[in-house]
């Protein structure tokens, strides 16, 4: 019976895809936290230095808050942009798999003579 080995087959490449899936998601997590340091710190520098202008009087709370709310309108997009990017590398990779499968040809093929399988032909 080929079940055991095929069941082994399949739990061997189910392992494998998930210890990728996992890669690719904490590779996506570090660069998320990347951006976002980075965003942080460049947010604390503008920020820092429209309180100057502020306490200079050549800028107004207003613009503080135009400064502030137009920096986190532009950095929620960068993490869409980065998870979109990677399920459709996936995709095409998933894709590519795919074709190259139906290009392979099968070890055991039927002879000539054989006839073909029609199940509701031997009701009976």
């Amino acid at each position: 019976n080929n079940e055991g080995h095929e069941g082994r087959q399949y739990e061997e490449r189910l392992v494998g895809y998930q210890q990728a899936a996992l890669r690719a998601q904490s590779s996506l997590s570090m660069l998320n936290f990347g951006q976002n340091a980075i965003f942080s710190a460049g947010l604390t520098g503008i920020m820092y230095l429209t309180c100057g202008d502020i306490v200079a009087g050549t800028a107004t709370v207003g613009d503080l808050v135009l400064v502030n709310g137009l920096l986190f309108q532009l950095s929620i997009p960068l993490n869409f942009i980065g998870s979109v990017y990677r399920e459709v590398r996936q995709a095409l990779i998933d894709m590519e798999a795919m074709f190259s499968l139906r290009d392979t040809k099968p070890a055991f093929t039927d002879r000539e003579s054989a006839m073909e399988y029609k199940p509701e032909a031997m009701k009976g």
